[in-house]
């Protein structure tokens, strides 16, 4: 009997466990649902307010938590005058962040064993002049080469020139010093490691990102700004911002109070320092391919990713808070949820969380808009306390 009462006793605790289980499965998921929508909330009410705040006119916002989308979002209009709104599908230009794409095409070819990062430039592309002898791949990736500028900061080629003529005049220049001893932004950097890419590949450098990157990570709406390859729905380019310019770099500004449209043809040679277009959610799927290890292997990677250091042992970002560089890839190094932090003409930016799990995309139509000023803002929707170190 006691056996019997037992057997009782156990059949009822696991049928009422089992219960239990049953019902609060339920108020799990709306418990997750919930907050799934109080963070979209969260972030839609950010987005809003920057862009009302810093007069963005569109833009598209994707978020990736554990190699998965969690959020993507259309916002404002592609073009004032139309009227047009953004959608998902709208294409937008994505300027330097062209450059971490770059990056991962020398890797697939260094991986392929075509090149040796620390080789001269010069051992693969014999034409190049002698006072480039000695600059290598990698200090051309990480703008620690010295070499000097192709084209300004307002997208102009040297002197006014057409391309290639612009390209004949720099290889006329000087270093601006010694190869590994400084870190100074270049676009010659990314348009010789261009050609080297297609020298290596025998393809252009679009069709080898195209085969190589964008199918395998299922990029079906990016190209490049050759709009025979990329239909509208293109977003109209607008700045905020024009460049004083003096040389062939920025040393001052003049801000608009209402944004300007701004026209910014590139030519090929161009497409490796800023030619790519595409949209948030393919940026996403690149970025979980890139994880994924399905356009580079883990070593090559974590090359990428790696700050370089300078010949005395230090390394250079583009300021104090984005403090280091990869090959091709910005990055913030802090203490707590460090970075990496690809930017693009102060319209686009693309940080990826690595202790973190998480990537924030934005992109938006505006020069001027400065996204990197408030990526941290969304991220700490879904990173309490991000908010109260990223200062």
């Amino acid at each position: 009997m006691h056996k019997i009462s037992t057997a009782i006793c156990l059949i009822t605790a696991l049928s009422s466990m089992g219960g239990c289980a049953y019902a609060h499965t339920p108020v799990a998921a709306e418990a997750a649902e919930a907050e799934a929508d109080n963070k979209a909330a969260a972030v839609e009410r950010l987005v809003r307010n920057e862009m009302s705040a810093r007069g963005i006119p569109g833009a598209q916002l994707t978020v990736v938590q554990g190699r998965k989308i969690v959020f993507t979002g259309a916002y404002g209009q592609t073009n004032l005058e139309t009227g047009a709104p953004v959608t998902k599908q709208t294409i937008f230009g994505i300027n330097s962040i062209s450059k971490a794409v770059t990056g991962v095409a020398v890797m697939q070819l260094v991986e392929a064993g075509k090149l040796d990062l620390d080789a001269p430039l010069a051992s693969y592309l014999k034409t190049l002049p002698p006072a480039w002898a000695e600059v290598s791949i990698r200090q051309a990736l990480t703008h620690t080469s010295g070499l000097p500028e192709v084209i300004d900061d307002n997208a102009r080629p040297l002197g006014g020139a057409e391309p290639e003529q612009a390209w004949a005049k720099v290889q006329e220049l000087p270093l601006n010093f010694a190869p590994g001893t400084r870190f100074e932004y270049s676009q010659t950097n990314y348009v010789v490691v261009g050609k080297l890419i297609e020298k290596i590949s025998g393809q252009s450098y679009a069709e080898f990102v195209r085969s190589r990157q964008f199918k395998p990570a299922g990029m079906q709406l990016s190209g490049f700004t050759d709009t025979a390859v990329i239909k509208p729905p293109v977003a109209t380019l607008y700045t905020i911002v024009t460049p004083q310019i003096k040389g062939m770099k920025t040393v001052g500004v003049e801000r608009s109070a209402t944004p300007l449209l701004r026209h910014e043809p590139l030519a090929d040679m161009f497409f490796p320092i800023g030619g790519i277009r595409t949209t948030s959610t393919d940026l996403a799927e690149w970025v979980i391919a890139l994880q994924d290890l399905k356009l580079v292997n883990k070593s090559s990677l974590e090359q990428l990713l790696k700050p370089q250091l300078l010949k005395d042992g230090t390394q250079r970002g583009f300021n104090a808070v984005i403090n280091g560089y990869g090959l091709g890839f910005p990055s913030i190094q802090r203490p707590l949820h460090p970075a990496f932090a690809l930017t693009g003409g102060a319209r686009a930016a693309v940080f990826i969380y690595p202790n973190d799990d998480l990537t924030v995309i934005f992109l938006s139509n505006l020069m001027g808009a400065s996204p990197q000023a408030f990526i941290d803002k969304i991220a700490g929707v879904y990173l309490p306390g991000l908010n109260a170190v990223a200062k």
